[in-house]
Order: C-alpha cells, then sequence, then structure tokens
C-alpha cells in the first residue's frame, strides 16, 4: 500500500496554494526584489518537500509565512478579501476530504447490473418531453429527456466534428461543432447520443460533401467530420438514464485489507490487459472483489467457487443465485470467460493480486478477460449511492 503523505508536508503543500494565491493578488502592489525573494523561497521549499526534510520545510515555511504578512504593511483586509480567504479554506477542506477521504465515481457502464446502473439510453421516434411535473421528477431520478432539433445549416467539423463536456458532476452532454464556427449543444452523453439515440445513422441519412472524404478525418464512433447538416434535421430523440453516481471511501484500504465479496474502485494504470490510451491517462474501474491474494478461483457457471467451493460472501453468492435463463432478482449468476471473449475461467492469485468481477456477469468486461488487478491500484470500496433518488439511494451491498 502506498504510505500516507506525512502531516507537515500536506501542511506546506496548502502553504504553497495559499502562496500563489497570494502572490497572483498582490503581484501589482509587490516590488520586483519580494517577488525574487518569494520565488526563491518557494522553490527551496518545494525541494525540501520532495526530500522529505522536515526541520528545512517547517523552517522555510514559517519564514514565508511571515515575510508574505508583512510585505505589505499598510494593506488592511476588506469585507471581500475575507470573504475569498474564507471561500478558499472552504474549496481546500472539499479538496482534502475528496483526496484522502471519499470520492465521487460515476458509474459508467453497465457491468454492474442489477446492484449499480450505468447510463443507458433509448430512441423514440417522437418527443419523449413530459410534462411539468415529470420534468421535476426528472431532476430527482436522473432521468434526461431528448429532443434534439438543428437550428443551424452547414457541414460538421472535419478534425473534431463532437465534443463531450460535463455541467457539475451529473450532467454530461455534448456539442456538435460545425466548419464555421457554429456549435449546437445537446443534452447526452457522446456514446448514448451517437449510439443508443442513433445520431449517427439520423446524419448519415443526409449526403456527406463529394470529394471531402480525406484521411485527416477523425472517426468517432462512425461520425466523421464533414456531415451536413440542415436547419430543422431531428437530430436525436429518446430518454437518457444518468448512472449511478456513488461514493468510494479512499480511506480504509491504509488501515484494513481488502474484504472478498465488497464493491470497490481500482484503477487500470497497471493492468496491461487493458488498453488505454496515453493521452487519457488511467481510468476508473468499479467491480466486485471476488478473489484475494492466495485463492483457487474457478467459474462453475453460474456458481463462482473459490478454493474448491461455491462463494459464501452474500454478494457474490447474491450473483450466483440466478441463471442466464432464469435469473433472480436481475441476477444471472456468473458466465464462463468466452462469454466475454476471455479466457480465465480457473487461477491461483499471486500474492499481491487481486480478482474483480462485475455483477452482470455475461455483460462485463472484467478479471475474465484482462486477468488480475495490482494491490498498487486498489482505490477504496464503494460506500453509497448519493444520486439519483432511485431505489439504488443508499450503502452499496
Amino acid at each position: 500500500m502506498v504510505l500516507l503523505t506525512p502531516r507537515y508536508c500536506k501542511q506546506a503543500k496548502l502553504l504553497l496554494k495559499g502562496l500563489d494565491r497570494f502572490v497572483n493578488f498582490k503581484r501589482d502592489l509587490l516590488s520586483a526584489g519580494q517577488l525574487e525573494h518569494i520565488a526563491s523561497q518557494r522553490s527551496a521549499l518545494i525541494t525540501a518537500i520532495k526530500q522529505r526534510r522536515r526541520p528545512e520545510v517547517e523552517s522555510l515555511s514559517q519564514s514565508l509565512n511571515d515575510y508574505c504578512g508583512g510585505a505589505l504593511p499598510g494593506q488592511a483586509q476588506g469585507v471581500l478579501a475575507e470573504n475569498v480567504e474564507m471561500l478558499w479554506v472552504a474549496l481546500v477542506i472539499v479538496l482534502g476530504i475528496r483526496a484522502f477521504l471519499v470520492q465521487p465515481f460515476q458509474i459508467p457502464t453497465g457491468s454492474m447490473q442489477p446492484t449499480l446502473n450505468g447510463i443507458t439510453a433509448e430512441a423514440t421516434t417522437s418527443d419523449p418531453s413530459p410534462g411539468f411535473l415529470g420534468h421535476l421528477a426528472s431532476w430527482f431520478t436522473g432521468t434526461r429527456y431528448i429532443h434534439a432539433v438543428s437550428d443551424h445549416t452547414g457541414y460538421l467539423d472535419d478534425r473534431q466534428p463532437i465534443t463531450e463536456h460535463r455541467f457539475l458532476i451529473f450532467m454530461p452532454y455534448c456539442k456538435l461543432h460545425f466548419r464555421d464556427g457554429h456549435s449546437l449543444r445537446i443534452n447526452a452523453p457522446q456514446r448514448q447520443l451517437l449510439d443508443e439515440l442513433q445520431l449517427v445513422k439520423r446524419i448519415h441519412s443526409q449526403p456527406v460533401e463529394a470529394g471531402n472524404d480525406t484521411p485527416d478525418r477523425r472517426m468517432v464512433y462512425g461520425l466523421r467530420g464533414g456531415e451536413h447538416i440542415r436547419k430543422g434535421q431531428l437530430l436525436a430523440s429518446g430518454i437518457v438514464r444518468n448512472g449511478d453516481h456513488v461514493l468510494v471511501d479512499k480511506f480504509s484500504y491504509h488501515f484494513r485489507r481488502p474484504v472478498r465479496g465488497e464493491v470497490f474502485v481500482f484503477t487500470t494504470k497497471h493492468i496491461a490487459g487493458i488498453q488505454v490510451p496515453e493521452e487519457q491517462g488511467a481510468q476508473y474501474y468499479i467491480k466486485r472483489l471476488t478473489g484475494l491474494p492466495g485463492d483457487l478461483l474457478e467459474v462453475d457457471s453460474p456458481k463462482l467457487l473459490i478454493n474448491g467451493k461455491p462463494a459464501a460472501e452474500p454478494g457474490i453468492s447474491r450473483v450466483a443465485s440466478g441463471e442466464r435463463d432464469k435469473p433472480v432478482a436481475g441476477y444471472r449468476g456468473y458466465g464462463f470467460a468466452e462469454m466475454i471473449g476471455g479466457n480465465i475461467n480457473k487461477i491461483h492469485l499471486r500474492p499481491g493480486d487481486y480478482f474483480a468481477m462485475g455483477d452482470n456477469s455475461y455483460n462485463s468486461s472484467d478479471s475474465r478477460a484482462w486477468g488480475p488487478v495490482p494491490e498498487r491500484n486498489l482505490v477504496g470500496p464503494g460506500l453509497a449511492c448519493y444520486w439519483p433518488l432511485t431505489r439504488h439511494f443508499g450503502w452499496i451491498r
């Protein structure tokens, strides 16, 4: 496990953030000599933090704090400055909680259904928008009604026809970009918009500009760029249900061992069987922890055997209670690796390796396909679902 950062280093890093804010706000009032002195001391503090030299870190922190406090003796804090300071402290506290205690996480796919829902969408032939009460309820249930009609005539940008964005942490949406700089917002995630809501199919029913199918086009889920869009054209119509938003406990694994059967989150960085483009960095996956170091696992569909016996943990046995053709409460049992393009049906886990499987076993890319999860990848157990307000709201089991 990764060791916790010493308290004095955390405090020094927070001081550096406050120092940068102070310099940015007061740069026009500080002399060149003062700015040079602060920059020099800042660099020395960063070096001391990296090398974990506690006495030097504490000495430089105090020195910088005192120097900045006396740099502008004639400046009294006003109400606005005090409010900014208060908001800054609140932000640091929130970021600290996120970094060391809990972190919000959205379920992106259906690999954990029916325990946790991913983002789903279904197309409609007409405008699905409900009345006022329906729209009000949709804020609490995470449902969005899409009926996107183009307000512009033109050709989609060749290099970047679509981008995905996010409003707060709940609402992913997309923008279609035209060559002339116009953009059109559609309140749906990119994958669901292009596929389930049939954006690509609807756009490709229109002619593409002749002679412009050049190699520099960037294919995005079948959207090539250069497609012609006309004003009034229906682009997408349907219902989007946002995936569950959960809180992940990032604290517990520093003080206890992972428990077989719990839902947990991990990163993909050191898993050779998961190919992630370098520019995207590591992704976060959420699965059920079905195997611990030293376990002998074997898929005996619909059951999962651990050390030769059917798994007894509540979460695992709940999944195994159903069969593919006879699901129990939505659970279909554990399927063989070949069902998902994998080849790991039996494995003896080495020290430091953990086995991750989705509860939606027949539609889950997991350790049966890309192998065990190294211990250094573990983030923490899933704690609770806090949005939307559906039957999944509450503690994760």
